[in-house]
């Protein structure tokens, strides 16, 4: 078994326990708080929760197979990987720069999410042309053009949306 089956069976594994806690917070904060039941309808047998909550138990289950399989082909992994010492070695230390480009997807995560609060408090124009410059300076952008392109196309849309669609964004 090589190192890199082991990076396989570890990232499965990381996979299925964020498949689980996302399926915890479905079922125990997204359907209940969501998906609200009129008073009449408590007593019933089928609420607007039912269906909802029966997927989320088949999700649920799923990745607790999933999270069974993961960790046991995780620890199998791991075991054959020690006994062929592909383990022993040690990495290389990263440097600042690889740091950093590893913090990017999360950076432009935080960007969108903060992109999509700055739209609902402030409108669509301010966040737009501020985010704009800030994901392409992220990514590396440097060239005059894309920032053209991408201001040109939020602006088609603003269009689109106000005199085509006659829908006034916020």
């Amino acid at each position: 078994m090589t190192k890199a089956e082991y990076k396989k069976a570890r990232e499965e594994l990381l996979v299925m326990l964020v498949c689980t806690v996302l399926v915890a917070l479905l079922l125990f904060y997204v359907i209940p708080v969501l998906i609200k039941v009129p008073a009449a309808a408590r007593k019933d047998v089928f609420t607007p929760q039912t269906f909802p909550y029966f997927l989320g138990i088949v999700m649920a289950v799923c990745v607790v197979i999933g999270d069974i399989k993961a960790s046991v082909a995780f620890v199998k992994a791991r075991r054959q990987a020690q006994a062929d010492g592909a383990l022993a070695e040690k990495a290389p230390k990263k440097t600042r720069h690889e740091i950093i480009a590893s913090l990017i997807p999360w950076l432009v995560y935080g960007l969108v999410v903060l992109y999509g609060v700055g739209i609902n408090r402030i409108g669509f124009i301010i966040p737009t042309v501020i985010m704009i410059p800030a994901v392409l300076l992220l990514i590396g952008c440097r060239k005059w053009r894309y920032y053209l392109y991408v201001y040109l196309f939020a602006a088609a849309m603003w269009a689109i949306f106000k005199f085509v669609l006659h829908v006034q964004l916020p």
